[in-house]
């Protein structure tokens, strides 16, 4: 009994110390020798798992004393933490919730499920959160710090940044607080100023290994933003840690097989798999040329709505859809070494110069659905063709800053020349009988056509197309990919890659990039211009 109680303290010196590991392994001695303390055991051990960031085995330890003790504070607090790491918020939300119900004054859980609630998208339920844990420690620098990205989600960035500076005026060396004041200071433009604060932190001797790599991610971005493309797709690598949001992960499949990373091989199959949006998959798909270039074998996952077009694009490739395991692993086991799609460019797309080589290679559209789209539109052949999208199929706060509404293009919609194709995907029916009654006007659209999920249809019909002027979207990347001559409406963002009189990933498509201040809208009175020359 005294030996164990020596090793007990060992365990205690060694959290205190945060020498997790070794807290771990005299736990793990623990375990098999005191069985009546077995559940005062499993939770320190399942708190040292998650100091030391081995989230899923903490999990596993923290599940079993809940289980035994459904109201284990403590030990439900870090069960819904482990929870978070585990990307399962919707079960986070409802220990945490419980908790609270427990104990309303509970600090941890309110902090804990202000994040969770920013996840799940409930912005103003994260605030009553981030407000309630200010009440209950107002001088706690982790409580402004949520705070401040509570705001940022409602686009209050003013009030996000005030209350990032409160949180670092209360511990300066707080480092959530200064990553995310270097975010701010990126979404207003600042960006020499979100750099200088994010290379800062990187010197800051209390980074965790994990914030640096959250740090050098969000850097890749500046850094494409500016041109930098070398270290930006460097950096762009970091996008798989344990500490980015759901919502910026590039991914979270895993894999026993090796990364490929551009050496040369032989006799070896290549999986090249999807990660992110369908607008980020085709413009990193022109990389895919490169590949076919050197004579590899490739087996392609991509999103299912693209299976088809890649395999007739690309037909010496195995093409197929995403295939996963529950657990994240790949369903087959039938390829060699491994690369997701956007880290393709960090190999074949270093300068801007390397752009050039391939931006002029098309996907491969049906032929047979091209000339069904021919006769549907060949009654409007006397008129100029162009397909219009003005806004994201998904509305946010957030998201609505970067797009129209259809009421500002009554301008162009106007003019008589033109004969305008509906584009914009999602429920827009109401805005489109609004303004054709307005302006007295008919924009073609096909109640059977699926703008959506009907990829085939959709770039065959913007084939037939003379322009689309379309917000930067999905719909712009599949524009650009067919070759059509596409107006981009957008503001500054780092897939610019620096420029703003060239598109670097299609050359059919040329950006309208608004300034700072300047509504997306603005940009729509140059498109008659554009057209005429």
């Amino acid at each position: 009994m005294t030996q164990t109680i020596k090793n007990f303290k060992k365990v205690q010196n060694a959290l205190a110390s945060q020498e997790y590991l070794e807290a771990i392994n005299i736990l793990n001695r623990l375990l098999e020798i005191d069985f009546k303390n077995e559940m005062k055991y499993l939770q320190l051990r399942g708190e040292a798992y998650l100091k030391s960031e081995q989230y899923e085995l903490g999990l596993i330890d923290l599940a079993k004393v809940v289980e035994v003790d459904n109201k284990n504070i403590p030990a439900l607090v870090n069960f819904s933490a482990a929870l978070i790491r585990c990307n399962r918020q919707p079960d986070a939300k409802d220990i945490l919730e419980y908790i609270l119900e427990l104990d309303p004054e509970n600090f941890d859980a309110r902090i804990n499920l202000c994040n969770v609630y920013q996840t799940l998208g409930k912005s103003e339920e994260s605030l009553k959160q981030a407000f309630k844990a200010i009440e209950i420690r107002p001088n706690a620098a982790i409580a402004y710090n949520n705070l401040g990205t509570s705001l940022g989600e409602l686009n209050l960035v003013e009030d996000s940044r005030q209350a990032f500076l409160t949180s670092m005026t209360l511990d300066h060396e707080f480092m959530p607080a200064i990553i995310n004041l270097a975010q701010i200071e990126i979404k207003n433009d600042n960006y020499d100023e979100g750099i200088r604060l994010y290379e800062d932190a990187l010197k800051n001797k209390k980074i965790s290994p994990n914030q640096s790599e959250l740090v050098k991610y969000y850097l890749g971005f500046s850094y494409l933003y500016q041109g930098k493309l070398d270290v930006g797709w460097e950096n762009y690598e970091y996008g798989f840690g344990s500490l980015l949001p759901i919502a910026s992960l590039r991914s979270t499949r895993k894999f026993i097989q090796p990364r490929w990373n551009g050496e040369s091989f032989s006799a070896k199959k290549l999986l090249i798999w999807r990660e992110q949006g369908l607008g980020d998959e085709i413009e990193f798909s022109t990389c895919l040329f490169d590949l076919v270039d050197m004579n590899v074998e490739v087996i392609l996952e991509c999103e299912p709505r693209l299976v088809s077009i890649f395999q007739r694009t690309f037909p010496k490739f195995i093409v197929r859809k995403e295939a996963l395991q529950a657990d994240g692993y790949p369903q087959f086991d039938d390829f060699d070494v491994q690369c997701p799609i956007g880290s393709l460019p960090r190999l074949f797309r270093k300068n801007l110069d390397s752009f050039k080589i391939n931006n002029t290679r098309r996907i491969e559209v049906s032929k047979e659905k091209i000339n069904s789209f021919n006769l549907k539109l060949k009654p409007y052949q006397n008129k100029i063709l162009i397909g219009i999208c003005w806004r994201s199929g998904l509305l946010s706060i957030q998201r609505n800053k970067h797009y129209t509404s259809i009421v500002d293009w009554r301008e162009l919609l106007s003019n008589p020349i033109y004969q305008f194709i509906n584009l914009q995907y999602g429920d827009c029916e109401a805005e489109l009988i609004q303004i054709e009654e307005s302006l007295n006007i008919k924009i073609l659209r096909w109640p059977e056509l699926d703008l959506k999920n009907d990829l085939e249809d959709v770039l065959a019909l913007i084939k037939n197309l003379d322009y689309v002027v379309t917000i930067g979207s999905a719909v712009s990347s599949l524009a650009g990919s067919v070759g059509t001559k596409t107006f981009m409406l957008t503001h500054k963002n780092w897939m610019l890659l620096g420029q703003e009189d060239w598109y670097p990933w299609f050359d059919s498509v040329v950006p309208l990039v608004a300034e700072k201040n300047q509504h997306l809208a603005e940009k729509i009175k140059l498109i008659n211009y554009y057209i005429k020359s």
